[in-house]
């Protein structure tokens, strides 16, 4: 299986101009886990609801197995699963009723979605609320109901916008064990500007910005580029202010003796006795987004 995007681009006419929400994108998914990053506003969620046939580009295609997607039509969304950002739900249904909505949906038979519903609730950790309504479930017990549904079709291609938003770090970690199980034989699309996310799961990651693709390639790949720009320096607590004017800070760690490390991006030269340090991808992101 494989999805193709040959040029993709978005534009929306305001009052002024014509903005360019996503700018000439082409890329090959192929199966594993792909992460998307950027920033807020680079244009992650527009190019995933082009992908997902929610938008229509403005210009250029999507193919999936070499046919436009606006051709397979309901073929395509029987092999799709989606979770964006917010999804909606009515505020009386129940965790067990509004996978049932969603598994009619999607076609299941009530055997299909009844085996189906009841795995997912297990591998959420969603049991013990299945019965209670979704708008009382907090921030995090509704992310995961939202993670169930886009996996109630068991679908080829899953996509998923900021999937892990308002879990807490364990949830975090199951859920990342999840989708690596997953995306052994299926794509796997993840949106995110929060880096551990995907650094450690995902099979590809393609960098946007300013709703281009800036660069493609595995963590090791892409990281490589940032060897000899990471270092960590111990200093005066007084002086963090005057040297956060002076390098990009990645991390401040506060020790027990009174000293303050730093890890930041630049030269060996900027603070005395830095250490050289290992990249990281949150490290190239910080170099593409800086915090400045």
């Amino acid at each position: 299986m494989e999805l193709t995007l040959e040029h993709v681009s978005k534009h929306f006419k305001d009052r002024k101009e014509n903005k360019k929400a996503v700018d000439d994108v082409s890329l090959q998914f192929q199966p594993g886990v792909w992460g998307l990053l950027g920033a807020n506003g680079s244009g992650k969620t527009t190019l995933m609801r082009m992908i997902c046939g929610i938008m229509k580009p403005t210009s250029g295609r999507i193919l999936y197995d070499g046919v436009e997607i606006d051709q397979l039509g309901d073929a395509y969304r029987d092999v799709i699963g989606y979770l964006p950002q917010e999804f909606g739900f009515y505020p009386e249904f129940t965790v067990q009723q509004y996978l049932e909505y969603i598994a009619a949906l999607k076609g299941l038979t009530d055997k299909q979605a009844g085996q189906k519903i009841d795995e997912l609730l297990t591998r959420l950790s969603l049991e013990d609320v299945r019965r209670k309504r979704i708008s009382k479930l907090s921030g995090g017990m509704k992310r995961r109901v939202g993670i169930g549904q886009a996996l109630l079709n068991d679908p080829e291609f899953l996509v998923l916008d900021e999937p892990t938003s308002g879990l807490d770090p364990g949830e975090r970690v199951r859920f990342r064990n999840l989708l690596s199980e997953f995306a052994h034989d299926r794509i796997v699309l993840i949106s995110t500007h929060i880096v551990s996310d995907i650094e450690y799961i995902a099979t590809r990651n393609a960098i946007m910005k300013n709703g281009a693709i800036l660069q493609v390639g595995s963590t090791q790949e892409l990281v490589v580029q940032m060897e000899g720009r990471v270092f960590e320096a111990s200093i005066d607590p007084r002086d963090l202010s005057r040297l956060e004017e002076k390098v990009q800070v990645v991390n401040v760690r506060n020790e027990a003796d009174g000293s303050v490390s730093l890890r930041y991006l630049g030269t060996p030269d900027d603070i005395p006795q830095a250490r050289p340090q290992d990249p990281r991808l949150e490290d190239l992101y910080l170099e593409l987004f800086p915090k400045r």
